[in-house]
């Protein structure tokens, strides 16, 4: 079977790094099929996977209307012209009326979270809402004009029933895996200063001023302790989008100032890991995700997790991590204060964080994602 994988639509953070895990893992395992791939620039700075079953090709779709001209009418001509069996979209939007079965990756949860469109979305101009509203209804269309619709996590597919009439046996759960370089973690000694770590973009949903104003509070109880490093920055012109950025922006400056905080900017996922075995603690404080690299990540480095109380935390992490109100910052420092002192509590996590995070691999990804093709292929 040939495989034409639209991945135009990854082009930063969670959807690099699944692209990413994905290309590598078809590489180690030659999968029967042959996968001819449509990628951003932003990936294809990177080396890609190299394997005889793998083809690569850069395309660019920067703006909605020509990833719509991209989706629904250039790939047309190249699924004639690579004789593609199967379409797989990998991102979100699919191709409607399709010529050849369609399978098709749902990776984003803001368009169908309750906590987005109820704590975010109102807030945001207009402009924005009626584009919000018009992306929501290509997903939902793309996923009624799709054969098989697979999700990172039970809780986005879930979502996503409530949202749109799913066709029976027409769906699965397929996990991303974890990067095998996190699983061998270090040594870390609680004695002196805790090191925080959030790494993520930086958009509202993401909460970093919970992060921040639960920072503080540790800070006026135990001084310079505790520090922040983090890859979100508001301070770019391009963020001002986001409905907290000006109290993210102040509380932010003021922190940096006091030492608090080290902005360390984007970083490749090889340092993103390797940031992994600096600090003490993960803090999670997002309002809604479909599948949290960085969570996993931790997990699987030995890194304590304090994660925010929604459903796909909870999936993921289950009893390996502490949780908390992601609108409470003083419910925050309270569950990082307990991993701090009590080292029995912490170990534990620890423990179950690895045992945990081994459940998340890359084989059992494509090994999902290959008898999902078998099925649609014996369906056509």
């Amino acid at each position: 079977m040939k495989v034409l994988v639209n991945a135009v639509g990854a082009k930063m953070g969670g959807a690099l790094t699944a692209l990413r895990g994905l290309g590598e893992e078809l590489a180690r395992q030659t999968a029967p099929h042959h996968f001819v791939f449509y990628v951003t620039r932003a990936f294809a700075r990177h080396p890609m996977p190299s394997a005889p079953n793998l083809e690569w090709h850069v395309a660019t779709a920067e703006t909605p209307a020509r990833r719509l001209w991209w989706d629904q009418v250039t790939l047309r001509r190249l699924l004639r012209q690579h004789r593609a069996d199967a379409l797989f979209s990998f991102a979100n939007y699919g191709q409607l009326f399709c010529s050849v079965p369609q399978l098709l990756s749902v990776q984003s949860s803001i368009y169908f979270s309750n906590e987005y469109q109820q704590l975010i979305l109102p807030r945001k101009p207009l402009g924005f809402r009626v584009a919000f509203a018009l992306r929501r209804w290509w997903v939902r269309r793309s996923v009624r004009a799709s054969d098989c619709v697979l999700a990172p996590t039970a809780s986005l597919l879930a979502d996503l029933r409530r949202a749109v009439p799913l066709r029976e046996g027409g769906t699965a759960v397929n996990p991303f895996g974890v990067a095998a370089t996190a699983l061998d973690p270090p040594a870390r000694s609680y004695d002196g200063r805790i090191d925080l770590l959030l790494p993520t973009l930086y958009t509202d949903y993401k909460n970093l001023g919970t992060a921040l104003r639960a920072l503080r509070l540790l800070r006026e109880r135990h001084g310079d302790r505790f520090r922040l490093l983090t890859t979100a920055d508001p301070r770019p012109e391009s963020r001002r989008t986001s409905v907290t950025w000006k109290e993210d922006v102040e509380l932010l400056d003021e922190l940096v100032q006091a030492g608090a905080v080290d902005v360390v900017g984007p970083l490749p996922h090889k340092e993103l890991l390797q940031l992994y075995a600096r600090c003490h603690v993960l803090v999670y404080p997002t309002l809604t995700e479909s599948f949290g690299f960085p969570l996993v990540e931790a997990l699987a480095a030995g890194l304590p997790v304090v994660a925010s109380d929604i459903p796909v935390n909870r999936e993921l992490a289950r009893d390996a991590a502490l949780y908390f109100d992601p609108l409470d910052p003083e419910q925050l420092a309270t569950r990082v204060e307990e991993i701090a002192v009590n080292g029995n509590r912490r170990k534990e996590l620890i423990r179950r964080g690895r045992e945990q995070a081994r459940t998340f691999c890359w084989a059992a990804h494509v090994r999902r994602l290959l008898d999902s093709l078998d099925k649609l292929a014996a369906r056509d």
